[in-house]
C-alpha cells in the first residue's frame, strides 16, 4: 500500500509555482485529484481556510476546495491533539486560542499512522518562529516522516511536472 500524505498549507501554497509548465498545471492538479480520490492526499479542514486566506481566486484553493470532499479522513479526535500537545507543546503557538494548524495535521499523521499505515507529513513549514516550533522539526520530535513539496511530488512519481 501507498503511503498517505497529509499535506499542510504551507506545502499547498508551495505546489503550483513547482509546476514548471503553465500548461501541464490541469494536469498537474488532476493527478494530484487522483491521489486525493484514492485516499493517499489528505488535509484538516483548517488546511483549507489557511488556503482561502493567501490563495482565494487561485486555482490552488479552486482545487482544494473541490477535492475536499473527497478526502477519506478530514477531522482529528481531540484525544490525537492532546497526544501531540504532550508530546511537544512547542509546535503551538500558546497565545493562540484557536485551533492551529501545525497541531492538527501533526495529530491527522500520528491518528493515521496509528492504524498501521505508512504517513508523512509535506511541509514547508521549515523555520521555527518565535512563538513555536516548525511543524517539520515537530514531525521529527513526534516521531513522524516529513517530506518537502519536492520531495512530495517525487515519492508520487510526478518529476515530469517539475
Amino acid at each position: 500500500m501507498p503511503p498517505l500524505f497529509v499535506i499542510d498549507a504551507h506545502a499547498l501554497l508551495a505546489l503550483p509555482p513547482l509546476c514548471a509548465d503553465e500548461n501541464k498545471i490541469h494536469s498537474f492538479f488532476d493527478r494530484l485529484t487522483e491521489e486525493v480520490e484514492a485516499g493517499n492526499l489528505t488535509f484538516p479542514s483548517l488546511v483549507l481556510q489557511d488556503c482561502r486566506k493567501f490563495a482565494e481566486g487561485e486555482l490552488l484553493f479552486t482545487w482544494a476546495k473541490a477535492v475536499a470532499a473527497h478526502r477519506t479522513v478530514s477531522r482529528v479526535d481531540n484525544s490525537w491533539q492532546e497526544e501531540v500537545l504532550t508530546a511537544c507543546e512547542e509546535i503551538a503557538d500558546i497565545d493562540d486560542d484557536c485551533e492551529q494548524t501545525a497541531v492538527l495535521v501533526a495529530s491527522m499523521a500520528m491518528m493515521l499512522s496509528d492504524n498501521g499505515r505508512a504517513v508523512s507529513v509535506v511541509t514547508e513549514d521549515r523555520f521555527d518562529l518565535p512563538n513555536r516550533m516548525c511543524l517539520n522539526e515537530a514531525c521529527g520530535v513526534l516521531g513522524l516522516a516529513a517530506l518537502s513539496a519536492v520531495d512530495f511530488l517525487h515519492a508520487l512519481g510526478m518529476e515530469q511536472f517539475l
